[in-house]
């Protein structure tokens, strides 16, 4: 049997004897593997930012080595690790010496100007990889059948587009002049850039001036146009970070806006846009480690793929588009990841648990509740005062004509003033016992009636909350499948360029990239409904902003005693008997029962004064007093012989009532409140039946997605693995576009199933605790720990010992 390193040995050999890789003899290692030298041209020497410190040599050269180890001894010498000081003679000059050095195999060219000027050496002795490509076409290099076709070079494209990006910078702010800044180095390297530029300003209709930049932006901001109304950011490979936060806070000054073709790391440091992602920095050194490993086995560098897929995803940077007072459209916001999307709010944030308390101390239905209460008090100290003394003083002024008032002998004077007074007591009246009993137990319906009002807040609080935290994400699960359908329409624009695919499959997935978008403003809007429901809900501004915290299946104020609450649904057995206890507690909490129960005391204590009111009388005392306190005019002296009366005048009386006929009232009345007082034991009947319904039927709900749980992200983990691997396919031309599609529906799918079965659960819950009257999150510890206690007694008593079965949760 032929071993791998008797085959190593005759590839690497063969490759030399072939001239691929140019050596004067074949070297070998103690372990007897084959040496591989290789050669490194960098543009300039590393900078603090940019591609040279973001993906440095080293990456790429412990990418290699770890793929080759067994099979090469791949080398990297210092002497031949070379840069071109930023100019174009400098890298030809590295690169012409790495070429002719008979101790260099391979060439690694790391930086864009590198990799553009060895794809326009006329000759290559020797492969060279250049993984650095600003724009493909832009740099005019070559391609055919997406590969280089020149032998012994391969590069990387992501084939980004700069008239792609420019027409994306117009959608977000429609501007006629624009200046692009570039580094003065690469617009050395690219003689067709400024070429370009020009045909893409003509088909867009607008002007393009072009700044260079170097190491510092001094020179580069006096340099910009007057009436430059936008800028176009290239890659600023030798900008320090400190320079380049400097171009970026004038532009802001300046009220310009800004797009990157670098990425979103340019966004973060406040430059307003990009379409780009950032380089997937240990991606790309994988797959240049992966085509020196095939170069190494045999392969010409120009027939390997130039491809190299990154996609993309429009980020807006809003802080900075506030800055700038620039507005984009909705179409365009649909579609872009926002960044520093809330402005002035972040200091209002809520949880669960602070919007349900919120929501009980200021919602507007409680307080009309509340207020309802209070004006009860007052019905009931209005029936109470019937049965207290009631006491009424008064004063009256008269007079009477003078012949009457002499002919009172004077005990009626023509003028006179009195004050008088007066009190009356009811010593027996059923009806005003009744009134006041009944009153005191409609206060105590009112009260429950409350209770049920704030049970309803919190409940629906803590649902529009978590609706909240749902469409937040299925926004940004639409977005990231907006985002994947932008780089599968990327990645269906590459197949088209290198000729794998036709223009039909780019149309599809505009289409999809349109239907993403409208996806994706559904979810915003019905996330913005769902945060000003929960704006009215808390007494607040509709439209006024917060932060929110997402709800976790491990709070400890939604789950208190976490391991018992599963052990209580982990079987069938003990499922059953939780619910009966639930069942049990819903029925001695129910404000609905409480207030029926109140209305019942009521009806009762009518219906025994309507039967009191066939024999029993109402009973009463009442006194009046009268002082005369002032007199005058004619008749006050009394005639000789008259004795006169003197000035006080009071009574006393005693009262008793009873009607002995009301034409039948007594007997309607008696009925009336008997019925009254069965339709009432009927409908709490009826209570206590839906109640139970609900508990059960709430805690059932539950039973059936707390296990979803577990099954939903087992889906979506699995779906997303068979969308990876469709991909991949795709990228290579074993799919078409159809599987792609499916794999891609079923993966959204099964990431919006995973997001709303752990909300679908969250509410669930809420529901249970709505329906047993009490919410866990205002339970003080030692109520939690009493109702573990009963929980824990009830199962006992139905012979279930909990100890032995506290388990690990559904999740």
């Amino acid at each position: 049997m032929i071993s791998r390193n008797f085959v190593r040995v005759f590839l690497f050999t063969s490759l030399l004897a072939g001239g691929t890789i140019s050596s004067t003899q074949v070297a070998f290692s103690a372990d007897s593997l084959p040496i591989v030298r290789i050669g490194i041209v960098l543009d300039g020497p590393p900078q603090e930012r940019g591609i040279g410190r973001m993906i440095t040599e080293k990456l790429f050269r412990k990418a290699i080595v770890e793929l080759t180890r067994g099979e090469f001894e791949v080398r990297f010498s210092k002497p031949f690790l070379i840069h071109g000081n930023w100019s174009v003679k400098g890298v030809r000059k590295a690169l012409d010496f790495l070429m002719t050095s008979p101790q260099v195999d391979l060439v690694l060219a790391l930086g864009v100007i590198a990799t553009h000027e060895a794809a326009q050496l006329a000759e290559l002795p020797k492969p060279v990889i250049g993984p650095f490509v600003i724009d493909a076409a832009l740099q005019g290099l070559p391609i055919h059948n997406g590969r280089s076709g020149v032998s012994n070079l391969n590069y990387l494209s992501s084939f980004k587009s700069f008239e792609r990006d420019l027409k994306r910078f117009l959608e977000i702010v429609p501007i006629r002049r624009l200046t692009l800044l570039a580094d003065s180095a690469i617009v050395g390297a690219f003689p067709l850039i400024r070429e370009k530029v020009e045909k893409a300003a003509l088909k867009n209709q607008i002007t393009i001036s072009i700044v260079t930049i170097d190491s510092s932006t001094k020179n580069a901001l006096s340099q910009l146009p007057v009436d430059t109304e936008a800028v176009f950011v290239t890659p600023l490979f030798r900008l320090s970070a400190d320079e380049f936060d400097r171009l970026v806070a004038q532009l802001i000054k300046r009220r310009l806006p800004s797009f990157s073709l670098v990425g979103r790391q340019e966004v973060e440091r406040g430059i307003m846009s990009s379409a780009a992602l950032d380089t997937d920095s240990e991606r790309l050194s994988r797959r240049v480690a992966i085509n020196v490993h095939r170069i190494l086995l045999g392969e010409n560098a120009g027939q390997l793929e130039v491809a190299f897929s990154e996609g993309q995803r429009l980020t807006i940077n809003m802080a900075t588009a506030r800055a700038i007072d620039v507005w984009p459209s909705f179409r365009v916001l649909s579609q872009a990841e926002l960044l520093n999307e809330k402005s002035h709010n972040a200091s209002r944030r809520l949880s669960l648990y602070t919007a349900m308390r919120e929501a009980v101390m200021v919602n507007l239905d409680l307080a009309a509740a509340d207020r309802k209460v209070a004006a009860g008090l007052g019905d009931v100290q209005n029936a109470r005062s019937a049965l207290l003394p009631q006491v009424e003083i008064g004063s009256s002024a008269r007079m009477l004509d003078q012949d009457r008032a002499e002919g009172s002998f004077g005990n009626n004077p023509e003028k006179a003033a009195f004050a008088t007074g007066g009190l009356k007591q009811l010593l027996y009246s059923d009806k005003a016992w009744t009134d006041y009993t009944v009153e005191q137990r409609s206060q105590d319906s009112r009260v429950a009636e409350r209770r049920e009002v704030e049970l309803n807040t919190a409940q629906e609080t803590a649902v529009t909350y978590l609706n909240v935290l749902r469409t937040k994400t299925v926004e940004r699960i639409q977005k990231d499948n907006l985002e994947l359908t932008g780089s599968n329409l990327e990645l269906a624009r590459v197949r088209e360029s290198i000729g794998s695919a036709a223009r039909d499959e780019v149309y599809r997935w505009e289409s999809e990239i349109a239907n993403g978008r409208i996806e994706v403003l559904n979810a915003q809007a019905q996330r913005q409904q769902s945060e000003m429901t929960l704006n009215r809900i808390l007494h607040r501004p509709l439209e006024e902003g917060f932060e929110t915290a997402e709800a976790s299946l491990s709070d400890p104020l939604l789950f208190p005693h976490k391991g018992r609450i599963f052990a209580y649904i982990n079987n069938p057995r003990n499922f059953k008997i939780f619910r009966d206890f639930e069942a049990q507690e819903a029925l001695r909490l129910a404000p609905e029962l409480h207030q029926l129960d109140a209305q019942i005391a009521s009806q009762k204590r009518r219906l025994l004064n309507a039967n009191r009111n066939f024999w029993a009388p109402d009973v009463s005392l009442e006194s009046d007093v009268s002082q005369r306190i002032g007199q005058g005019g004619a008749g006050q002296d009394a005639a000789p012989g008259i004795t006169l009366q003197d000035r006080t005048t009071w009574n006393l009386q005693l009262g008793l009532s009873f009607p002995l006929f009301s034409g039948g009232a007594k007997d309607a009345q008696n009925s009336k409140a008997l019925e009254t007082l069965r339709q009432l034991q009927l409908q709490r009947e009826a209570t206590v039946g839906r109640i139970e319904e609900r508990i059960r039927t709430a805690m059932l709900q539950a039973g059936a997605s707390s296990p979803a749980i577990r099954l939903a992200r087992e889906a979506a983990a699995a779906a997303q693995k068979n969308l990876d691997l469709v991909i991949d396919q795709y990228s290579r031309g074993a799919v078409d576009i159809i599987k792609l599609l499916d794999s891609q529906n079923a993966a959204l799918t099964a990431r919006l199933n995973a997001a709303n079965a752990v909300y679908d659960f969250l509410i669930d819950l809420i529901n249970i605790e709505r329906a047993a009257g009490q919410f866990a999150y205002f339970l003080y510890k030692e109520d939690q720990t009493n109702w573990v206690q009963r929980v824990d007694a009830f199962f006992a008593n139905a012979g279930v010992d909990l100890s032995k079965e506290i388990v690990r949760g559904p999740f």
